[in-house]
């Protein structure tokens, strides 16, 4: 039986991961993908908690950047997952896009 992925993931190597900007704060992003986004708590002593509502915008390694509306999840004292609104989630062609510049700029990135 063919297994497929209900979304596609980008797990960001350190020198390329986006920013996300949430109010007057950036984060880290350490992966993405169409419906979520995964930030890196370590510098936010009071981080959203989960189930708070945010929006915000994120710059991507390439430099596209997309505004955003989420529901923060799963928080745990180095990561939070944000799950993107259905109107803000992130188009497919864009992840792959991403995809390609990373391979460009980091070969050996997988």
């Amino acid at each position: 039986m063919e297994q497929q992925r209900s979304e596609f993931r980008i797990v960001y190597p350190l020198p390329a991961r986006p920013v996300a900007f949430i109010g007057h704060r950036e984060f880290s992003v350490l992966d993405c993908s169409e419906h979520a986004l995964r930030l890196d708590l370590r510098r936010h002593p009071d981080p959203p908690g989960p189930a708070s509502r945010v929006a915000g915008a994120v710059r991507l390694a390439q430099g596209f950047e997309h505004a955003f509306e989420g529901l923060m999840q799963r928080t745990d004292e180095r990561s939070a997952v944000l799950l993107l609104d259905e109107p803000f989630r992130i188009d497919l062609s864009v992840i792959f896009q991403e995809q390609r510049y990373l391979r460009s700029k980091f070969p050996n990135w997988r």
